[in-house]
């Protein structure tokens, strides 16, 4: 799903790494990816990465998402935000 860029400031490494498991985000890759795509935040070896629902769903983990690693003075393009919690249905 790609949504719009909030109008607020993007999450910084700190922040991203107090999200919890589960929670949703909007991320803008620094090499396109035609983003920003939503993504869910999970853990592994104690780093956080993105991973769509599709993903999610198939149990594929892609480690070449993960969010502390693409933030920073190293990937300075790439943006991460926080989501509202989804609401149960």
């Amino acid at each position: 799903m790609t949504e719009p860029e909030p109008n607020y400031p993007p999450l910084s490494t700190r922040e991203i790494r107090t999200l919890p498991e589960g929670a949703r985000v909007i991320v803008t890759w620094s090499e396109g990816n035609d983003g920003p795509h939503e993504y869910g935040v999970h853990w592994r070896r104690g780093e956080p990465y993105a991973q769509t629902d599709a993903e999610r769903h198939e149990g594929r983990v892609d480690l070449e998402k993960w969010l502390t690693y693409y933030v920073g003075s190293r990937r300075p393009f790439t943006r991460v935000w926080a989501l509202p919690a989804r609401r149960a249905e």
